[in-house]
């Protein structure tokens, strides 16, 4: 673990290089007690910034893991001096920050655009938390990359030997290929199951039509329409769907599993600020591949975003989209989908839609990831719809007042005053 300090004070640097190593004794300690594997070894790296300026970007990329900066620095601006070693290099190693005083209003808009990964009060710094947020930051990085890989060779994580069965669990279908574990859910028109490919291990999640649908043409038209379309989308941040078939009697989709569970569950232990953001930056990230596959999602909300692991989100079920510009087809002008908590003002009027509705969902849901309460309350569905409409845009929390003209923009009742597209939002958030 290679940690480059970045403050033009010697005597704070030498303090913070200092709580890097206590804390990483402690984590060797915390390991050996609980029979795990040691932190790797601790390489520290001090930089001044008022002598050495920003560093070239082929020593930061060879010799640094992680970035430890204070948001004040003489006499340059962090966020220049992090802004210029972004440019440089391919992609900016995780970055830590240390906060304080008025630093912290402030620092949710910055961090936007310079990419921090992580930040810390000064006034709550020990050596334990500084080094677990660095720690934790690294490790992040490393799941990211190993997403990004298993576009690439079509597998996330490592398979597991297939466990043989005795029997398939009590109704469930017998499926060539497929080693049915258990069922997990069931929706209005399929159920879902738990289960592994028995040519690799992979455990991913079966989606069986229900049998009585089967001969529902425009069901099964939406069913195989899922496949079609999440196919035409390669994201880190976006499920994949493996395989789509009929054997038996029984058409299926095969989609990736998610073990780390969806948003809606974390919604009720809540986010800090910045992790807030960094979830909504993937979510506009993801977005941005669907849109411009000509897909627009039509249903984004806690419930379909779902987690790889503790860091890194991916939108999933797609069977209520469609692509951008299509008329005809298996839904008409004026039949609405959609769920009413994140609808659009025009997906409620059954309007024809394009990639701004799903901004306005994700609007709401960044209003549910900043307050924890989604953007507005009523007594019934009608009412809730009629505020989506016409009722008056709340505002954020004082301490989030720098988000609320980008918050504004995705929420607009017209979709004209809203960002064009998710790649429009995406540019603004990350420049």
């Amino acid at each position: 673990m290679r940690v480059l300090i970045v403050d033009e004070n010697a005597d704070f640097r030498m303090v913070l290089a200092e709580y890097l190593r206590e804390g990483h004794a402690i984590a060797g300690e915390e390991a050996r007690g609980r029979g795990l594997a040691e932190p790797s070894l601790l390489a520290i790296r001090e930089w001044n910034p008022a002598v050495d300026g920003v560093p070239h970007a082929n020593e930061v990329e060879a010799q640094c893991d992680a970035i430890l900066i204070d948001s004040h620095i003489e006499p340059a601006d962090p966020v220049v001096w992090l802004g210029q070693l972004r440019a440089a290099l391919s992609r900016l190693p995780p970055v830590v920050m240390l906060v304080g005083g008025r630093d912290a209003e402030e620092l949710i808009a910055s961090a936007m655009r310079i990419g921090v990964t992580g930040c810390l009060s000064r006034m709550e710094l020990t050596a334990a938390r500084l080094y677990r947020e660095i720690a934790e930051a690294i490790e992040e990085r490393r799941e990211e990359t190993t997403i990004e890989k298993s576009l690439v060779t079509g597998m996330y994580g490592t398979p597991q030997p297939t466990r043989i069965q005795a029997a398939q669990p009590s109704g469930a279908p017998s499926i060539a290929g497929y080693v049915i574990e258990r069922r997990i859910g069931e929706g209005g028109t399929a159920s879902v199951y738990l289960a592994r490919r028995e040519a690799d291990g992979l455990e991913v999640v079966l989606k069986v039509l229900l049998p009585e649908f089967l001969k529902e043409t425009n069901v099964v038209e939406r069913f195989m329409q899922e496949f079609s379309l999440v196919q035409k989308i390669q994201s880190p941040y976006v499920t994949r769907i493996f395989d789509l078939g009929y054997d038996a009697g029984v058409a299926y989709l095969a989609m990736e599993y998610f073990g780390a569970g969806d948003l809606r569950e974390r919604l009720k232990k809540g986010f800090t600020a910045l992790q807030a953001i960094k979830l909504f930056t993937q979510l506009a990230r993801a977005l941005d591949a669907i849109h411009s596959a000509g897909i627009v999602h039509r249903d984004l909300k806690p419930h379909n975003i779902m987690f790889r692991d503790q860091h890194h989100l991916a939108i999933v079920d797609f069977g209520g989209a469609k692509a951008i510009g299509e008329t005809g087809g298996i839904t008409k002008v004026g039949q609405i989908v959609g769920t009413p908590n994140y609808m659009s003002p025009e997906q409620i009027r059954g309007q024809a839609l394009d990639a701004r509705s799903d901004l306005y969902s994700l609007g709401v849901i960044l209003h549910q990831l900043l307050t924890g309460r989604t953007l507005y309350q009523a007594g019934s569905t009608p009412e809730l719809m009629e505020l989506h409409i016409a009722g008056p845009i709340p505002r954020l929390p004082a301490e989030f007042s720098a988000l609320q003209n980008l918050f504004e923009r995705l929420v607009a009742k017209n979709r004209e005053d809203r960002f064009g597209s998710a790649r429009e939002l995406y540019a603004h958030i990350a420049a």
